[in-house]
């Protein structure tokens, strides 16, 4: 039966919805009134969602052949406008150039090619080089060939791998055969463009030469095609030397010369229409935030309706929940107009271009005519260029920075991320071993198999007393019965308001990625408040029968390069999964519960400073460096052991995780909501639209999700305790080191022995703890470093598993550079790599707004500032000369915000009142010490244990022998050093700074 037409809907709909169109443009008007109407013509809200799904999805990309343009461009400079003209025009997917005429930076390269990927390779002759560029959506990686005049990329077009080269041969030179065969040899397909300069009769030229003849027996051989035969290409003579060779044939290509006769070659352009790309075109949405928010607020009646008859039944709610994050992806779509722009645009304007054309039709009249009322002509036509060039980079450059200097803080931002990003690496392969695949259906499958074994149940010994005892405990809440499930969640705490609901919401990154669910966070942002009463009552619901469905169970997963290789390895790769967003906030509520009462039961150890408020890496950092200079104040080295567990969330096991909670009187209701939420998750990999197969996730956290950091923090709260001193282990998360202080009385010799030996008997102990939890280290990533004061430090053997732990000079922790010698020029250096790029940038708008000093404050304060703030709580221990020299580039600084570039160093702090480095450092530190004061016990404790170490020894050496078993009399070498020499450590020369 057909539905009909609810017109006492649509009065009252329209009524509602009128009011809040005024201030939308007239087409936005417009969309509500037909959304209203189509609202009234559906029988649901589940019918008209499928409906909007179907017909207003984002539109397919078109697409066209493949083409590749080749261009003998003789010389660079002057012929580019003819280069940038045909891209415009042509739109080539692939673009060779030869003959560059002189050395071309690549950069000047990739400015004029901003849309390509472009490769080059320096020639043999004075005007030799050839140049590469792919289009950017085509995936490519660049193949390792010695040789110049030869650049070769592998580029996979429409599934399938192609070997795409350009190579330029001096006449005089030999044809690289020998190279041409080993392109061969990496693939099936190729496509070979170049100047070649053989000539012979199979593609058209009147004669013939000897590099003709070798290329046509080469040809022959390997059953390759000139695809241009025939079409003219040099302007000198009628001959054909510059080719287009594939192993495409010839029916299935179309190749033409192009009009343009700036060279004295004629540009190719070739035509594959059995290999298709997409077009030029780029199709972007618009989504009209304001008019999705009022549709929403108009159907907020219908949908609490719909809520109400799904009271009271957990999988009713659930249901209600996909219905209405489908409604929302639907909505989203409906409000959504799909625009077309071009993916490609010149780099050059059109009346340079204009001017250049002119330009080539002088030159060409005075080559032949060689005339001096043309050489003049050609000379102030020549002038006139360059200063158009001049004004037209003047005054983009102007457009950019009038975006800078924008008052509006969107645009401003916008514009100056742009400065700083950089761009992952795009991966087009897979290395497994010795084999790289290189199919999307090959990688997606390699994806597959790397994850299922990643996230693979852990082998279980029943006859061990944990595994038996978690794997029971597991399996009597996987099988608790749903009336118990009820009884225990209603005596627990998991109940919200609304209040809980708004602050979880407008906690979520403004973010425009979803996952399979399609909703985004920003959606979930826009919707009004009045909403948050609706959801209030339905999580509550679940929260009652600790419910989860399996659709919000399933994340997408991406890959994005770790590393510059576009072929890397699965361990190259970081993983990101995308969750459903409701179910994110399932996770955030469950959190606000299970944080308060990990925070009230003190399970948290204090040397673990991740995924707990008012800590970060700084306090590990900071603590760790206290304990290294205690132990050098009386010890000539300090060794610590950085430890590296094996794709820790991953690895996280889960039965072992509920039987700790469990242990610590965890209330049942959150063990029943835990497990529920760990039982049947899986992932799916997307990798360019290919999906995998569905993937079990047995182990682990899924990554993305907020709770998972908390439960492996919560999962080895108990690590320190396996160590021999618990107080010198420091955990952030998954980063831990550990601090070894030799014994004081101790002769150097025996101090060697004896922390060799706490080191391996701990490495056992961690062993032990990480083979009965499931939770494998990585010995071959895990270091040791000997800090010392001494000339040179012991070379410790220390063992793990069989494996020796590397000893290393630095190791870089949680962000800090930590060398043996702590003299921290590593760390330092590493700054100022970042300093000076953000100076760079920061003296180009100097240039352009000399006199905007709020703009120069501003860029400093968030691209320069962080980078030295970095540096302020581990100042005190830097040297004189590395003070002076991030003093020395903080001045420099100033002088350029504040435009005092010959004022001395004292009238730029006494005279102009500018603070120093120090005194800013010094305001940001009382904070810290606050912070110290307030929320580190353990730093407190350890700076207050070694006073009280000093004070002892001092009063039984120097005052009065009280402490048994404690030889008295003359101390040793090492505590007569300790007592009498003032060693400050780190937390005492930190004070003596904020202080002076």
């Amino acid at each position: 039966m057909s539905p009909q037409f609810n017109q006492y809907k649509y009065i009252e709909l329209t009524d509602k919805l009128l009011p809040l169109l005024d201030g939308l443009s007239d087409h936005q008007k417009q969309i509500g009134m037909e959304i209203i109407q189509e609202l009234c013509w559906a029988r649901n809200i589940q019918d008209l969602s499928n409906s909007w799904q179907q017909q207003y999805h984002q539109p397919e990309f078109p697409s066209t052949a493949l083409s590749v343009l080749h261009y003998n461009i003789r010389y660079f400079y002057s012929n580019q406008s003819d280069l940038i003209d045909m891209v415009n025009v042509y739109y080539p997917s692939i673009v060779s150039i030869n003959e560059l005429g002189t050395v071309v930076p690549n950069k000047i390269i990739k400015q004029l090619l901003f849309s390509y990927n472009v490769y080059t390779k320096e020639g043999t002759n004075p005007h030799g080089g050839v140049v590469l560029a792919i289009d950017k959506r085509l995936k490519c990686e660049l193949m390792d060939i010695n040789e110049p005049n030869i650049i070769a990329v592998q580029v996979t077009i429409e599934q399938q791998h192609f070997v795409v080269a350009s190579i330029y041969s001096p006449p005089t030179d030999q044809l690289p055969l020998s190279t041409m065969s080993i392109l061969l040899e990496k693939s099936k397909n190729v496509i070979i463009v170049g100047d070649l300069n053989a000539k012979h009769g199979d593609w058209g030229c009147p004669q013939m030469n000897k590099k003709g003849r070798n290329l046509t027996d080469w040809l022959s051989k390997h059953h390759l095609n000139v695809l241009n035969a025939g079409i003219k290409t040099s302007l000198r003579s009628n001959t054909t030397i510059d080719l287009i060779i594939s192993t495409e044939v010839p029916e299935t290509t179309d190749s033409q010369s192009l009009p343009y006769t700036s060279s004295d070659h004629l540009p190719i352009l070739t035509k594959f229409f059995r290999l298709n790309v997409s077009d030029s075109k780029l199709v972007v949405p618009r989504t009209y935030w304001k008019l999705y928010s009022n549709i929403l607020n108009v159907l907020h009646d219908q949908l609490q309706a719909e809520r109400e008859n799904s009271m009271n039944e957990c999988n009713n709610t659930y249901s209600w929940f996909l219905c209405f994050q489908q409604f929302l992806a639907a909505l989203k779509l409906r409000v959504t107009e799909w625009k077309e722009v071009k993916r490609k645009r010149p780099s050059i304007p059109k009346s340079l271009r204009i001017l250049l054309h002119h330009k080539h039709y002088l030159q060409n009249r005075f080559r032949h005519k060689r005339q001096e009322e043309d050489r003049l002509r050609l000379r102030s036509w020549n002038i006139l260029i360059k200063q158009e060039f001049r004004t037209h980079r003047q005054r983009t450059w102007e457009q950019f920075i009038s975006n800078v200097a924008s008052p509006n803080p969107t645009t401003f931002w916008s514009t100056v991320k742009k400065l700083n990003k950089k761009k992952s690496v795009d991966f087009t392969a897979i290395t497994d071993e010795s084999i790289i695949h290189r199919s999307p259906e090959d990688i997606v499958k390699n994806l597959a198999q790397h994850f299922t074994e990643r996230h693979a149940r852990p082998e279980l010994n029943m006859s061990n007393t944990t595994d038996r005892e978690a794997n029971e405990l597991w399996q009597l809440y996987s099988a608790a019965d749903q009336d118990d499930i009820r009884l225990i969640s209603k005596q627990s705490d998991l109940r919200f308001n609304e209040q809980d609901i708004k602050n979880v919401i407008q906690s979520l990154k403004n973010k425009n990625s979803s996952g399979f669910d399609q909703v985004s966070n920003k959606m979930i942002k826009g919707l009004p408040t009045h909403f948050h009463a609706m959801l209030t009552q339905a999580y509550n619901e679940l929260f009652s029968s600790a419910y989860w469905g399996s659709e919000w169970k399933i994340a997408r997963t991406i890959c994005l390069n770790k590393s510059d290789n576009p072929a890397p390895t699965t361990s190259q790769l970081r993983p990101i999964s995308m969750l459903p967003v409701f179910s994110k906030i399932y996770e955030k509520l469950f959190l606000l519960r299970f944080n308060n009462w990990s925070t009230k039961m003190n399970v948290l150890p204090a040397q673990q400073s991740g995924s707990r408020p008012h800590q970060a890496t700084t306090s590990r950092v900071n603590c760790l460096l206290e304990q290294i200079t205690q132990s050098l104040r009386y010890n000539t080295f300090t060794p610590v052991v950085y430890i590296d567990f094996m794709q820790a969330f991953d690895k996280l096991w889960q039965q072992g995780l509920v039987l700790k909670l469990n242990k610590l009187n965890c209330p049942s209701a959150y063990l029943a909501w835990i497990v529920n939420y760990f039982t049947g998750r899986s992932l799916k990999v997307d990798y360019g639209g290919i999906e995998s197969i569905l993937i079990n996730i047995e182990r682990g956290a899924p990554q993305g999700s907020c709770l998972g950091p908390v439960m492996y923090v919560i999962n080895h709260h108990d690590l320190p305790q396996i160590f021999s001193n618990p107080m010198n282990v420091h955990a952030y998360v998954d980063d831990i080191a550990i601090v070894y202080s030799p014994s004081m009385h101790l002769k150097f010799k025996y101090q060697v022995i004896d922390i060799e030996k706490h080191i391996n008997n701990d490495m056992q102990n961690l062993m032990e703890y990480a083979n009965e939890w499931h939770q494998p280290l990585n010995p071959k990533k895990t270091e040791l470093v000997n800090y010392h004061r001494a000339v040179q430090s012991p070379k410790l053997n220390v063992y793990y598993d069989g494996v020796k732990i590397i000893q290393s000079k630095s190791f870089k922790y949680l962000g800090f550079y930590l060398d043996a010698k702590l003299s921290f020029r590593i760390m330092i250096d590493a700054q100022f790599i970042k300093l000076r790029k953000a100076y760079a940038i920061l003296k180009f708008i100097h240039r352009q707004f000399p006199s905007f000093l709020k703009l120069k404050i501003k860029f400093f304060n968030t691209y320069v500032w962080p980078h030295l703030y970095m540096l302020s709580t581990i100042y005190c221990l830097f040297s004189i000369t590395s003070r002076e020299r991030i003093a020395a580039f903080y001045r420099r600084c100033l002088r350029l915000i504040y435009c005092l570039f010959q004022c001395p160093t004292e009238d730029l702090h006494e005279h102009f009142k500018l603070p120093t480095i120090e005194h800013r450092f010094k305001k940001c530190l009382s904070k810290r010490m606050k912070s110290i004061q307030r929320y580190e016990p353990i730093f407190i404790d350890s700076v207050l244990q070694n006073k009280h170490l000093f004070n002892m020894l001092y009063h039984h050496y120097r005052i009065k022998a009280n402490i048994r078993n404690m030889p008295a009399g003359r101390p040793s070498n090492r505590i007569s050093a300790f007592l009498n020499t003032d060693c400050s450590t780190f937390f005492d020369q930190l004070c003596q700074f904020v202080s002076s």
